[in-house]
């Protein structure tokens, strides 16, 4: 790029009150380097707590707050931020996270800064500390798939591009509408990007910080949907790609899965069989999901 670019950062809120505030000091905390933050934009839709009042408590310039009364779902809500981008680079986070350092902005912009051909990057989300047994639990898991996101075509993969921090050229979002019965945002925009002819990056070094469902509800909530994202993209995509992305070499999945049940045999064994049962619940339901899915509350607080 011959000028400064600059940046809209971005997030769909639902009742976030008791993680925004943390989240926002954590995105005004970044330092600039090669682009501009023109806005820190807060999309509340349809929140029912203090999510938009602590949103528009900060003094900073930068945040602006859209408060939506109703929920229409974050499909919607992407297809207006989207539509209404008027810079030239998005980063795009969950609201229920915090930013690791005050570089993890400038290192999810630069590989789109630097390569004409790259336009949608994915961070690095990693779990906090477990709080409950359920929670340690997922954070295992959670273990095994940093493997597949690291080591499978180096990282530039489906399994990087996690909704909780993305960064896309202005360029590509202009061409992406998310259907409204989109249950994957995060794993349809990278296909988008893939059959657009651009590339799509995995920043290592952009690390976020997340809370892993702390009870059985929660995590079958968010399991089930993650387990029925594949079905839904292959109604808008190729099966043969769909099945190309998202397949991961047996032998890392057996070895990286081994270690683990050596590792944390009851603990393993758990995961697996509530695994299962949603893999399962996810083939039953998956025509009924929509983008106004089941919140996981226990994941509300970092």
């Amino acid at each position: 790029m011959s000028k400064i670019p600059t940046v809209t950062i971005a997030t769909i809120a639902l009742n976030e009150e008791q993680n925004i505030e943390k989240f926002l000091r954590s995105v005004l905390d970044q330092q600039e380097e090669g682009f501009k933050i023109v806005k820190i934009l807060v999309i509340s839709d349809g929140s029912s707590d203090k999510t938009a009042e602590i949103a528009k408590s900060f003094k900073s310039g930068l945040i602006r707050v859209i408060s939506h009364e109703n929920r229409i779902g974050k499909s919607a809500r992407l297809n207006e931020l989207y539509q209404n981008l008027d810079t030239d680079l998005l980063l795009q986070s969950d609201s229920d996270i915090i930013y690791s350092h005050k570089y993890v902005v400038r290192d999810m912009l630069l590989p789109l800064i630097k390569n004409k051909d790259v336009a949608m990057c994915g961070g690095n989300p990693l779990p906090i500390k477990g709080a409950t047994y359920i929670e340690k639990a997922i954070n295992l898991t959670t273990e095994v798939y940093q493997e597949f996101r690291q080591k499978v075509r180096n990282g530039d993969n489906v399994f990087s591009a996690d909704g909780r921090i993305l960064s896309f050229k202005k360029e590509l979002v202009k061409k992406i509408n998310v259907p409204n019965d989109m249950i994957a945002n995060d794993m349809f925009t990278y296909f988008c990007c893939l059959i657009l002819g651009l590339k799509y990056k995995f920043v290592a070094s952009a690390i976020v910080y997340f809370r892993s469902p702390q009870s059985v509800r929660d995590h079958i909530r968010q399991n089930v949907r993650f387990r029925a994202s594949p079905f839904r993209m292959e109604k808008y995509f190729s099966k043969e790609l769909v099945k190309k992305e998202t397949s991961i070499p047996k032998s890392l999945l057996y070895r990286t899965q081994l270690l683990m049940f050596i590792k944390h045999p009851i603990s393993t064994l758990y995961i697996y069989l509530i695994n299962l049962y949603c893999k399962l619940r996810a083939r039953k339901i998956e025509d009924k999901l929509d983008a106004k899915w089941a919140i996981a509350d226990s994941t509300k607080y970092v």
